[in-house]
């Protein structure tokens, strides 16, 4: 399973796009590119650029962060949460 995040950045210094604190953090993620156009609409974003990311790296990122707790799935329409724990879940 893959997600389009925006990204802001080149190669391995890219950041994604989250809400939260420091402590606690959730990257905003969408299911297709069509939903990210929306997405990055609804949110005003500019500088960002889509970047798919398969769900291993957010699967490792809920083993390995105990900031990280979770994505946004669509925010503009679903907003749904994925939990840290359903994450680790994902086969």
């Amino acid at each position: 399973m893959k997600f389009i995040c925006p990204t802001i950045g080149e190669d391995h210094e890219k950041d994604f796009l989250v809400s939260g604190s420091l402590e606690d953090f959730k990257i905003i993620v969408f299911s297709s590119l069509e939903e990210y156009e929306k997405g990055f609409e609804y949110l005003e974003l500019a500088d960002y650029k889509p970047t798919e990311v398969s769900i291993d790296l957010f699967k490792a990122l809920a083993k390995n962060d105990d900031e990280f707790s979770g994505l946004i799935l669509n925010i503009h329409s679903e907003n749904k949460i994925i939990s840290k724990e359903e994450l680790e879940s994902f086969v």
